[in-house]
């Protein structure tokens, strides 16, 4: 019985991680982050990353995501994009956001919010 109970939560949480993968394909999606200031748009066929304040850009063709355990993930050779659904407050404004993103640029690494406005997470 409790092998039975074990298997139906990891079925359960299969099944919801399949269905927040990705993004409709016509949907724009914009992340952003602080300290040092960079901003992210995901489109149809491209990625657009601006870091370091405007000092590095990044423009590369979109792959398609790859699931991952709560999000999915966009990897190139230039940028890697890692989406995870849950609450993310903007560091400065305290704004509530549907997502924290990591975006992955070399060595270095930087964490922001991302997806749907959620003002009802505000700080």
């Amino acid at each position: 019985m409790q092998r039975q109970g074990l298997a139906t939560v990891f079925a359960a949480l299969l099944v919801g991680c399949a269905a927040t993968a990705a993004r409709p394909s016509g949907e724009v999606y914009r992340a952003f982050g602080q300290e040092p200031g960079w901003s992210l748009i995901v489109d149809t066929g491209r990625i657009d990353y601006v870091g370091d304040y405007g000092e590095t850009r990044i423009n590369v063709p979109r792959p398609e995501p790859r699931p991952t355990f709560n999000g999915h993930r966009y990897e190139t050779d230039a940028i890697i994009v890692d989406i995870t659904h849950g609450r993310c407050n903007d560091a400065m404004s305290g704004r509530g956001y549907a997502d924290q993103v990591m975006v992955i640029v070399g060595e270095q690494s930087h964490r922001g919010c991302g997806g749907e406005r959620r003002p009802d997470w505000d700080l």
